[in-house]
């Protein structure tokens, strides 16, 4: 992978910085590694979540992941005209309002490519982002 912006979805976040799946972590470190991330407050707010939700690791460990992960990799805000962006997304591909947002967020921020494992790979939205699943 080239480094190319690359908009990074939760998931990935999430195999990258646990150690439950040691191959799809591996794939997950390769790409953020060799790429300009981006992700969104959104993405951040689920990792956490999703972190949390796991009771194993406390919020102070939590805290200094987010940290770390805002080191490495732009972080988009969330606006108004996000919103009414990913309403249009949603109306034309059918994707989850909150999928809509993320794609919204790679495409704000002129992503090239959004590593996902839940959405369409090899899907190419608006003529300038693909869509890709970096565990297939």
């Amino acid at each position: 992978m080239s480094a190319d912006k690359t908009f990074i979805d939760t998931n990935v976040l999430i195999y990258a910085f646990t150690a439950d799946e040691p191959e799809k972590q591996a794939v997950a470190l390769k790409y953020l590694d060799s790429c300009y991330p981006v992700i969104s407050a959104q993405i951040l707010k689920e990792f956490s979540n999703a972190i949390i939700k796991r009771g194993n690791i406390n919020l102070g460990s939590v805290r200094k992941l987010v940290r770390e992960i805002s080191e490495i990799a732009v972080v988009i805000e969330e606006g108004l005209t996000l919103i009414f962006s990913a309403y249009d997304i949603h109306e034309r591909y059918k994707y989850s309002f909150y999928d809509s947002l993320i794609i919204a967020a790679a495409l704000e921020s002129q992503c090239q490519v959004l590593l996902s494992e839940h959405l369409q790979s090899g899907q190419l939205i608006d003529g300038s982002l693909r869509l890709i699943n970096p565990f297939q």
